[in-house]
């Protein structure tokens, strides 16, 4: 699948729309507006316009032939207002990203929460907030933008699986080992078929102790990649560790029956005379 489709710009709708846009959709003299992206050479995805003149919100999948009959090319509108805004969003986040990398978390939360006001569920801002938060230790508003991020379709989509990735990669290394969990288990419910998310989410179960679950997602990523070298290293030292555990454990057992036995014979000999005739008697 391709990393990126191909933009066709804003469109509006040429007759009444059953689809539902719902409060943030924008209705001008042309009707709804949409933006439209071109996924293959049957398929186009639309998605409407808030108020900012940016896509926000339910994108939906639209045949060659409803496109073709249905939407009409609005580039002057496009060029006027969706792109400079467009620019201005993508102005934001980088600001945001900027300053973050500057340690500068107050301008760096500014600049992405203008960028989220702009468009709510853009994920490069939302992911920029709960990275802020994250540092900031601020876990309140942290789980308030995972829940918001849990909820984007964007964020799980082929396109974004880097960054999405990554993103669960900083959680973990933060300690936030059950925000990483529930991030990548959601991003597996996407797609179960990418080996790097059953690693990762094994690496955040393994620093919570939960050994079987690691070993369960460290096998499926060699299931699916036989050639996966780190998973395979990982899970022969999750056994090697599984392993010195359990002879601790033996060796324990082992110790405190030896030392029940001691105590038991120290018993005996510690009885009186007269006992120890009669038992032997």
């Amino acid at each position: 699948m391709s990393e990126e489709y191909e933009v066709m710009g804003v469109y509006s709708h040429s007759t009444k729309y059953e689809y539902k846009v719902g409060e943030r959709g924008s209705r001008y003299r042309h009707g709804t507006f949409w933006f439209v992206r071109k996924r293959s050479d049957d398929m186009f995805e639309v998605r409407p316009l808030n108020a900012h003149h940016v896509p926000s919100g339910v994108s939906r999948l639209v045949s060659h032939e409803d496109f073709l009959q249905y939407y009409t090319p609005e580039l002057a509108y496009y060029q006027e207002n969706t792109m400079p805004c467009l620019d201005n969003l993508r102005k934001k986040v980088r600001m945001g990203r900027r300053y973050f990398n500057m340690g500068q978390l107050e301008r760096a939360e500014q600049e992405f929460c203008d960028a989220v006001l702009l468009q709510d569920d853009n994920v490069d801002s939302n992911m920029g907030l709960s990275e802020v938060y994250a540092e900031q230790q601020q876990f309140t508003k942290l789980r308030s933008v995972l829940d918001k991020l849990m909820n984007i379709d964007e964020v799980f989509r082929e396109e974004q699986r880097h960054k999405f990735n990554e993103f669960g990669i900083n959680l973990r290394k933060k300690e936030l080992y059950d925000d990483a969990i529930r991030f990548y288990s959601k991003a597996l419910e996407v797609n179960d078929e990418d080996e790097n998310l059953h690693f990762n989410i094994a690496r955040a179960f393994y620093s919570k102790d939960l050994i079987k679950e690691c070993r369960k997602h460290l096998r499926r990523a060699i299931d699916i990649n036989p050639k996966m070298n780190e998973a395979q290293l990982f899970l022969r030292s999750v056994d090697k560790d599984i392993a010195f555990e359990k002879e601790m454990r033996r060796k324990e057992q082992e110790g405190r029956a030896a030392i029940a036995r001691g105590l038991k014979k120290r018993s005996r000999n510690d009885a009186p005379e007269s006992k120890r005739i009669k038992l032997e008697f």
